[in-house]
């Protein structure tokens, strides 16, 4: 029995060294460089090698058992032929190889998947924010040529809305209340702006104001709305917000006035939707709903989210 053990552990102690150098330097660069087929070469020529080290060690115990070192036993019957001997370290070493490689290689497919993903909402926020920005600084220029006062005013509450933006970039996750205040301040700046040509009304109930959001998620929604708002002269035009949590559930649904003029397409025009579903897919894949509905004369969006 005691035979048996020191058989096994000087086997792995053989394979070792192979075992770490194929998962953890070959594996890694072949993943690194896109080289998996050069990788399956360099796996069956190290397993090969590292087998014919085994039956050395398998002799090794064989003449030990004869020279009275170890009692008879079974455990190395028929082990006299190397070419036999060789064929069973061999599949040992894939066995062993293929096991420890396989593991390796979830790791780093882990790490990878979430570095990509911290990159892709890292690149889909900041796509957002200068729209955003741009959007805004437009408008505090155009009332600063009317009223510098109140033109002062509002880069104030764009200073802190600015500051919420940097601060998003260092956060994954923001408080609902945080998002909500966001989003008020926007609003706010669009009041000022569209001042009686258009009719606001929102709408905020939340449970739990503490509950974790990722932040900048649902501007795009409430920027688009203002964005592609009616601008009739003989009719107001509208824009309606309604902001709903309770439990691990968020609702948005946001519905504006549309002209049945066609304007001319912006090129950049949808990007801000197309990223924000980029983001719910990474975020909430599975976990959340949105529903357009686009007529001649209203746009409407409904987002349900589970947290």
């Amino acid at each position: 029995m005691a035979e048996g053990g020191l058989l096994a552990l000087c086997m792995m102690a053989c394979l070792y060294p192979f075992t770490t150098f194929l998962s953890k330097s070959l594996l890694q660069k072949a993943m690194r460089q896109r080289r998996m087929l050069l990788f399956a070469g360099q796996f069956f020529l190290v397993s090969a090698i590292s087998a014919l080290f085994i039956p050395a060690i398998l002799h090794g115990f064989l003449y030990l058992e004869n020279n009275g070192f170890f009692p008879p036993s079974n455990l190395l019957l028929g082990r006299n032929l190397y070419s036999i001997m060789y064929i069973n370290a061999l599949l040992v070493a894939l066995f062993v190889n293929f096991g420890f490689c396989g593991l390796r290689f979830h790791e780093e497919s882990m790490k990878l998947h979430e570095a990509l993903v911290a990159s892709q909402l890292q690149i889909l926020q900041q796509q957002i924010s200068p729209h955003f920005m741009f959007n805004v600084l437009n408008h505090i220029n155009i009332l600063m040529q009317e009223d510098v006062t109140l033109a002062s005013s509002l880069l104030i509450r764009y200073s802190k809305i600015l500051r919420y933006q940097l601060d998003s970039d260092k956060n994954s996750k923001v408080s609902i209340a945080q998002e909500i205040q966001f989003l008020k301040d926007f609003i706010e700046i669009e009041k000022v702006r569209w001042g009686n040509e258009l009719a606001i009304q929102c709408t905020w109930e939340v449970a739990d104001s503490l509950k974790a959001f990722p932040p900048l998620l649902l501007i795009t929604f409430i920027e688009n709305a203002f964005k592609h708002v009616a601008r009739g002269i003989s009719e107001m035009g509208y824009v309606n917000i309604v902001f709903k949590q309770k439990g691990n559930a968020v609702c948005l649904e946001v519905e504006n006035s549309k002209s049945n003029i066609q304007k001319e397409k912006d090129p950049v025009s949808g990007m801000g939707l197309v990223n924000v579903k980029k983001r719910l897919d990474i975020l909430y894949s599975g976990n959340y709903s949105l529903a357009v509905r686009d007529t001649e004369t209203t746009y409407y969006t409904k987002l349900t989210v589970e947290l």
